[in-house]
């Protein structure tokens, strides 16, 4: 193989077809780049919102429903009830 020298007789041709290919193409992969980007810090805002959303899930998780309470104070209300009956007949 013989190894290349450049010297003043030296010369590149390009023709415009492969200019404009290339210059094609280096636009194209920075447009694509620039979408990726955006597609990714779209993702990450989405991600951190899920993650603030679990969040809040995981502290509402072992707090009582409402009804829960509702229900909890009417049988406490029977439960003295029978104490207060079962005191009359077993004293």
């Amino acid at each position: 193989m013989s190894d290349f020298t450049a010297n003043d007789k030296s010369h590149f041709k390009i023709s415009l077809p492969m200019l404009i290919q290339a210059v094609g193409g280096v636009a194209l992969i920075a447009a694509m780049w620039t979408s990726t980007q955006a597609d990714l810090h779209a993702l990450q805002k989405d991600v951190g919102q899920l993650q603030d959303q679990v969040k809040s899930l995981l502290e509402l998780q072992d707090k009582p429903i409402p009804s829960d309470i509702r229900q909890d104070t009417r049988l406490d209300y029977f439960e003295k009830q029978i104490d207060r009956i079962n005191g009359l007949f077993y004293r």
